[in-house]
């Protein structure tokens, strides 16, 4: 078996909230954006990252390409330890990792035009190219991702969504990268450009032998994209497998409460919209000990709230099922 192109180990972010104008160092709260999560991506695969937002899906996207640093754990790309390199030994790797910014407007610099956002991407990592070179390889760009080239006279401003974001995935694309982290790439487009995008992006994985980790509320898209998918809860994966196993077959009574929010053939945003209300990441504090999806969990409270479920030091780690779907779960659904 080879070895997967990305592999983090026990991967921790946290961030420092401090306790107010006059508090001490000592008041400072430790949040775990990121709690100790392990996994890999492999050669011309796309694996899916979903949960609520605010569960670490964007953080932990950011801390793999070293946009934040890692608190701890260890980020391994094509069998190199990357955690710990300096920006000028990581910039041989930078330009093989890439990220698709989710805010369309924030990711394009609005005073610049399309011929010269691409041509700055390119010259970055390519400053001997010729302006003959640098043309030629706008335009291969400009006809990868589907966009005429009338475009590249215009602003950001002057492009649709659907435009900006193909010009988004193009400047990813001057770099030539091998893994690209995709964060809500289809976000604020209508159902027909999320489509197109989600096509585009498939194309190009078979072109280029693209890796992917494609962040998503959308789970729908997430299914059709992703061969993996990984459900993230308050910072932790609880449950990772095939697509197809997660979405219809899952083991975690959180990812089965995710994907029963896709009713009727519509498309939700990952949410519980059962009887019992409309539950956000933040309505429940997190517990101080056992599974911290206990106080939403279904299966918790028909067993009568057991003990293991909320014990210190009895948190449920990710046990192996045959190699390929994994479940934290002390309870686990059959």
């Amino acid at each position: 078996m080879s070895k997967p192109l990305l592999e983090i180990k026990n991967l921790k972010k946290h961030f420092s909230q401090g306790g107010g104008l006059f508090s001490s160092k000592a008041d400072e709260n430790s949040i775990p954006a990121v709690d100790d999560i392990s996994l890999h991506v492999g050669h011309n695969e796309t694996l899916g990252l979903v949960g609520e937002s605010g569960c670490g899906k964007t953080t932990t996207g950011k801390a793999i390409l070293k946009l934040n640093s890692a608190t701890s754990g260890e980020i391994w790309f094509d069998g190199t330890d990357i955690t710990q390199l300096k920006e000028k030994e990581f910039r041989p790797y930078r330009k093989q990792m890439q990220m698709i910014f989710q805010d369309l407007d924030a990711a394009l610099n609005p005073k610049m035009k399309i011929y010269d956002v691409l041509k700055e991407a390119i010259m970055v990592h390519h400053k001997d190219l010729t302006d003959e070179q640098v043309k030629s390889r706008v335009k291969e760009l400009m006809e990868m991702v589907n966009l005429q080239q009338g475009k590249l006279t215009n602003l950001p401003t002057e492009l649709s969504g659907g435009e900006k974001r193909r010009v988004g995935i193009a400047r990813v694309l001057a770099v030539q990268p091998r893994f690209i982290v995709a964060d809500e790439p289809t976000s604020a487009l209508d159902v027909s450009i999320q489509a197109q995008v989600v096509n585009l992006m498939l194309d190009l994985q078979k072109q280029l032998g693209l890796s992917y980790l494609f962040i998503s509320h959308d789970l729908h898209l997430v299914e059709i994209l992703s061969h993996r998918i990984a459900v993230m809860y308050l910072g932790r994966i609880v449950e990772m497998g095939p697509a197809e196993k997660i979405a219809h077959t899952p083991k975690h009574p959180y990812t089965k409460i995710l994907w029963s929010s896709l009713s009727d053939g519509s498309v939700k945003e990952a949410k519980n919209n059962s009887e019992e209300g409309n539950w956000g990441v933040y309505d429940f504090a997190r517990p101080s000990g056992g599974c911290r999806f206990a106080p939403r969990c279904p299966v918790y409270e028909e067993k009568g709230r057991p003990s293991i479920c909320t014990d210190v030091g009895k948190e449920p780690m990710l046990t192996d099922d045959a190699h390929t779907h994994v479940v934290a779960c002390h309870f686990p659904l059959e």
